[in-house]
């Protein structure tokens, strides 16, 4: 008898308990994940490898579960694939599957966990809830057994889940939901038979959950707010911003208000994904939100929530979103509509041609209403009234109704849709209306920023008005009513044939929201080619297999990456710290190279560089600089730290870069300190027994040490390094080509930078540097790329970023041209690169730098010359005073010719045709030759030479030629706000440098710089010629190139 009441009187009591215990708020958290992602995804890994990796993010996640404890959270949401990361294919994901119960069973793994066998990861969630007494959503993976009496039993004999779970404080496992609304390249993943609605009970309110794309769906996403009135929705995401309106915070905060429901979204962060967005939203307001596109860490956010919205009497009523736009004639307008693309959906716009005005635009059975009133018609900002009534069909196929007022991206009309971040025209008046054949609307308004407007500054009306209320004037970027029509979706949203199965895979950017591409290997299952896919979906799948198989070729191209990176100093350099504070201060470097590094490889990067000084900054003595460094092997002693971390003594650095590299399976370029211990037999062993080299490493994608560079030609300044015995000639080969390196300061001189490429030929120079800018001649993209282009080699330079001090200027650079550079005065951020480069670059022809210059006479002009000095070293010049013209001015031995065509001549900018034939004796001693163009300072001609960052003059052409007595020429084009002009100029094999046509850009110097190495001094920086360069130039700027 008291069996068989026990489970009505359990009910009881529990209901009980719960309605003495309700909590009529809550403080609710969401936690913003970084997530550390695995190395590769190719083949399966051991479960214990697998293990590893999620508990370094539970180890980041747990961090966070215990400060929002802390804090008084009751309940915490962490990211879709927080735990684990994303792109596998079924057989790479299984390791990291558990088989997660039904919550009927009532476990909790901490106290029981081996009761379903082996469950480590939900052991440690179920432990976590109850050591911190809080609530945890956090998303794995789960797998189930099949078999042929099961007709949908995959092949493998498994079904594989995407599934949420929750723990609550007692660490008892109450919920379990299986992503039901699959993204496209979820391939890893089955979706259930029928779409679960799960929900649980909690003295703070009824929960349901769902997942990411699942938003998009009826079900379950609507069911669970409607028919089973939770509170508050649970909901992890790996969401990928698409303006203008499917950026996360917008469009989660307006389903939570249309929805009428708390929302609690955690999203992965994941900037080179475009995958940032959290926040806590209920139906009044938005709570809190965090939007990052500048950095790489994660972000924890809590606010405190009503327990039960609906019983509140701020709960909004109900909208009827088509009463008021039913009610009002469509505005009249004399001008034409015009179609616009959003998102690959094609809009009908209608231009916002004045101040102030009544708009509508229709398309179908919808007709959106606009009135509105601007604070001033800006001539260079255009606004559009869009409509769209169709199916949506990329990604997945759901039926839209959409009205929209947005900001072009230019004044082309051709622009409106395409994404916007910024705006100046201010509305003092707005209000949005459509006919909307849904109840199911979610309201926007995006401010200048990408902000969200503040509630207090709008409003949604009974009738159906999204609406100013304020009075105060709005930057608009973007005003939307984002209408579901569900009943006219096809009838599996998010679940296409077709099904593509890749190693490593992201779409094409021109196709999908996904950013970048990277597709190592790939393979489609000619099987699940279904002949009944819509047109849309048959070109969606024709087009991404004939990607993979173009990508799946040999290693021919690879993915170069750099990153200019911010360096953190040290508090004091002139003082020796302990090792544990060196370590201390290096690792915080190493946490932001690791993040780009992580970034690169997602994004398919075979090898990433990063700069010179990056690790622990400059400044330091012989002593102070000590304790950062490390015994650095010969790379013969096929070492890989990781594996053997204290095989060479206390090498944590060298350790840790290998673990980067081997994680990531990518080559890492990193710049570090080398210390070897010498003794009185050697007489140049240093007074203090020790030799101290600036240093840069290499380790390949397995994390092997496989390279090793001693910088040989230090710059002034750096008396903590030893400069070694010989010039060291680095190589080696991988199999994208084979790469030579040197650091910074090489650049200028033949051994080793010219060496590498002459005599041992390699494909591409790996480039560390602390470079200092100094214009017109010497900024970093500009000679970068101008020694590549010499050269005829692939160039990748990292820069350090220290706008102070003039650094920044970073680049991926081919013989041909740029391929993507970085230069950045105004901002404090690091910057990572990547672009894909010829393996083997064809070499150009060799060029005759003299064959064009001697053979012509010298142009004469009339014009006097005159001597203006260009980083301490005097020139020779000509103004250029017409708007065409000849010119030629020698000095020594070498002639600059000039031919050219300017669009005109300003009467407020100065130009002159300078030559220089000598020995540059500053902080470093080397003979030049240059041939210039540059735009001189003002109008007096003794500022020509100084340094300009801005100029207004075009030229139509040009052609600069010299009579040089090198070889080694490096040509420069360099245009207004420090901009390179790749593809507009060529070089000729008889030694012009001419325009291709007329120069997108004002011009700050077209320059032909050479070096005639065999006239340099045997000593380039010895302390004497230091010591006397220093007596003859007192000022020595502090932005010059180390």
């Amino acid at each position: 008898m008291m069996t068989s009441y026990w489970p009505k009187y359990g009910a009881v009591l529990t209901l009980f308990v719960l309605s003495v215990s309700a909590l009529d708020t809550f403080i609710a958290a969401v936690y913003e994940h970084a997530v550390i992602l695995p190395n590769g995804i190719e083949t399966p890994v051991p479960k214990e490898e697998a293990l590893l990796l999620m508990n370094k993010n539970i180890d980041v996640l747990e961090k966070a579960v215990k400060l929002a404890a802390r804090q008084g959270a009751h309940i915490i949401v962490t990211p879709e694939d927080g735990v684990y990361g994303w792109v596998f294919t079924r057989e790479t994901i299984y390791p990291y599957l558990e088989d997660i119960p039904h919550p009927e069973v009532n476990w909790i793994p901490c106290k029981d966990p081996q009761r379903f066998g082996y469950a480590p990861v939900q052991e440690r969630l179920s432990c976590l809830a109850k050591d911190n007494s809080i609530y945890i959503l956090a998303n794995i993976g789960d797998k189930k057994p099949c078999n042929t009496s099961d007709t949908n039993c995959p092949p493998d004999g498994r079904y594989q889940y995407n599934t949420n779970v929750v723990f609550d404080s007692e660490g008892k496992l109450v919920a379990r939901y299986h992503k039901y609304n699959l993204f496209a390249p979820e391939i890893q993943f089955d979706f259930p038979k029928d779409s679960e609605h799960v929900t649980f009970d909690t003295p703070f309110g009824k929960f349901g959950i769902f997942t990411c794309f699942d938003i998009f769906s009826h079900d379950p996403a609507v069911v669970v707010v409607e028919e089973l009135q939770v509170d508050s929705v649970l909901y992890p995401v790996a969401w990928y911003n698409t303006l203008p309106l499917l950026s996360a915070v917008p469009f989660h905060s307006a389903w939570a208000r249309a929805m009428r429901v708390n929302l609690l979204a955690a999203a992965t962060h994941n900037t080179s994904m475009h995958m940032t967005g959290s926040g806590i939203y209920t139906p009044e307001a938005v709570k809190v939100y965090h939007y990052d596109m500048e950095t790489e860490s994660g972000q924890l956010m809590l606010s405190e929530l009503k327990s039960r919205p609906q019983r509140e009497p701020t709960h909004p009523a109900a909208v009827d979103w088509s009463a008021y736009a039913r009610s009002v004639k469509a505005f009249s307008s004399e001008q034409s509509d015009f179609l616009g693309m959003i998102y690959f959906d094609e809009f009908t716009f209608t231009e916002l041609q004045t101040s102030t005005g009544n708009y509508t635009v229709c398309q179908k059975d919808l007709c959106c209403h606009l009135t509105y009133k601007m604070s001033e018609k800006r001539s260079d900002e255009v606004y559009a009234l869009g409509a769209f009534d169709g199916l949506h069909t990329v990604e997945g196929q759901y039926y839209l109704q959409v009205c929209t007022l947005l900001k072009c991206q230019t004044t082309d009309l051709r622009t409106c849709g395409e994404p916007v971040g910024s705006a100046f025209t201010s509305f003092e008046e707005l209000s949005l209306s459509g006919t909307f054949g849904t109840s199911y609307v979610f309201p926007q308004l995006i401010l200048s920023g990408s902000q969200l407007a503040p509630e207090r500054h709008y409003e949604v009306s009974n009738d159906g008005r999204l609406k100013s209320r304020s009075g105060a004037p709005l930057p608009v970027l973007v005003m939307a009513l984002y209408g579901r029509v569900f009943e006219k979706d096809p009838p599996r949203l998010g679940q296409g044939p077709g099904k593509l199965q890749c190693t490593k895979f992201w779409y094409p950017r021109d196709l999908f929201w996904f950013p970048s591409i990277n597709i190592r290997t790939c393979s489609v299952f000619q099987q699940s080619l279904d002949f009944s896919m819509t047109m849309s979906q048959l070109l969606t799948y024709v087009a991404i297999s004939v990607f993979c198989v173009l990508k799946a070729s040999s290693l021919d191209t690879f993915t170069a990456a750099v990153y200019e990176h911010a360096v953190i100093l040290p508090n004091a350099s002139l003082t020796a710290v302990s090792r544990q504070e060196a370590l201390a201060s290096m690792n915080q470097n190493l946490d932001l190279l690791e993040g780009a590094i992580v970034s690169a490889a997602k994004q398919g990067a075979h090898i990433i560089v990063t700069p010179e000084d990056g690790i622990y900054g400059w400044n330091f003595n012989r002593e102070s600089i000590y304790p950062y460094l490390e015994d650095i092997p010969d790379p013969q002693m096929n070492w890989i730290p990781c594996n053997h971390p204290n095989r060479f003594g206390d090498t944590p650095l060298q350790e840790r870069l290998s673990c980067l590299a081997k994680e990531n399976s990518i080559y890492i370029v990193a710049n570090i300190g080398d210390i070897k211990p010498c003794n009185s037999s050697d007489p140049q062993c240093p007074s203090d027994g020790r030799y101290q080299y600036n240093t840069d490493v290499v380790f390949d994608s397995q994390g092997k040490l496989v390279a090793r560079y001693h910088k040989q030609n230090l710059f002034m300044g750096e008396d903590q390094f030893n400069k070694p015995t010989e010039s060291e000639v680095v190589t080696f080969d991988t199999p994208f080509g084979r790469f030579g390196m040197f650091t910074c300061f090489d650049i200028l001189f033949h051994d080793p930078a010219v060496t590498l490429v002459k005599d041992f030929h390699v494909d591409t120079i790996l480039f560390p540097t602390a470079w200092m800018n100094v214009l017109p001649h010497l900024s970093a993209i500009e000679f970068h790329s101008a020694w590549a282009m010499g050269m005829g080699v692939n160039f990748l330079a990292s820069n350090i970023h220290y706008p102070k001090k003039k650094m920044t200027g970073s680049g991926i650079y081919a013989p041909d041209s740029p391929r993507a550079f970085h230069y950045d005065m105004k901002t404090k951020e690091g910057k990572l690169l990547l672009s894909q480069l010829d393996s083997h670059p064809s070499h150009p022809v060799m060029v005759n730098w003299t064959s064009y210059a001697s053979s012509i006479e010298a142009l004469s002009t009339g014009n006097q010359e005159f001597k203006s000095i260009v980083f301490f070293d005097e020139f020779t010049f000509l103004e250029l005073r017409e708007v065409t013209g000849n010119y030629t001015v020698c000095q020594n031995d070498l002639c600059c010719h000039l031919r050219y065509k300017m669009s005109e001549k300003r009467c407020d900018e100065v130009y002159a045709l300078g030559a220089f034939d000598g020995l540059h004796t500053v902080e470093g001693t080397y003979h030049l030759q240059i041939c210039t163009l540059l735009k001189c300072k003002t109008m007096g001609l003794h500022t020509c030479g100084d340094s300009v960052e801005t100029a207004s003059t075009r030229f139509d052409m040009f052609s600069l030629s010299g009579t040089f007595g090198t070889p080694y020429v490096f040509p420069e084009v360099l245009l207004s706000e420090i901009q390179l002009a790749p593809g507009e100029f060529q070089v000729s094999s008889d030694g012009r440098l001419f325009s291709l046509k007329p120069l997108s850009g004002p011009v700050l110097t077209v320059t032909l710089f050479g070096r005639l190495y065999e006239k340099d001094q045997a000593s380039n920086i010895s302390s004497d010629l230091m010591a006397q360069t220093l007596r003859v130039h007192p000022y020595i700027p502090d932005n010059i190139s180390r």
